[in-house]
């Protein structure tokens, strides 16, 4: 029976398989074709031939380029963050709370610790972070101020976070 079960989820597996990255056929059967639907513009055929890597590649330059733009615009460039560091040992920004933002301080650490677990180059292990009241307190260290300010804007960008108080400081690799 269980020789069974497995054979049949193979099966099931491969049909699976098959299906989903079958290509798409270019020109609907005539019964099925509505006559009045319009043809569809060769950008959107082309979209959807598009291998879900490329796709995945397209969302993550999509946004690192977003996230690079939110370092300059909330004033997280090395040059700022090491200037900062020096005069106060810290680095301290704050965006406007949006209306109905009101979230636990533990769901606000789970999701800027786990957005912390995803990137490759900070640690979610040398980062600690603490949220009282959507006021979020980062301390540990990293390994240059490029990270502190993607570490800041990774929690600036958190749903209910409405400061971010960095006390990280740079430490060597």
């Amino acid at each position: 029976m269980k020789l069974f079960i497995f054979l049949f989820g193979i099966v099931v597996g491969a049909a699976g398989y098959h299906y989903y990255h079958q290509p798409a056929s270019s020109a609907p059967t005539p019964e099925l074709a509505a006559p009045e639907a319009p043809a569809p513009a060769p950008a959107a055929a082309h979209a959807d031939q598009r291998s879900i890597t490329e796709k995945a590649r397209d969302g993550a330059l999509a946004a690192k380029q977003a996230i690079s733009q939110k370092i300059v615009e909330w004033k997280l460039t090395p040059a700022e963050i090491n200037q900062e560091l020096e005069k106060t040992g810290r680095v301290v920004r704050n965006k406007t709370a949006t209306a109905g933002q009101t979230l636990s301080n533990a769901r606000i650490v789970a999701v800027i610790k786990g957005k912390y677990a995803l990137e490759d180059e900070l640690s979610a292990r040398q980062i600690n972070v603490d949220a009282d009241a959507g006021k979020v307190t980062l301390r540990g260290t990293a390994h240059s101020p490029e990270l502190i300010a993607r570490a800041i804007t990774l929690a600036l960008e958190t749903e209910g976070v409405v400061s971010v108080d960095s006390q990280l400081t740079v430490s060597p690799k």
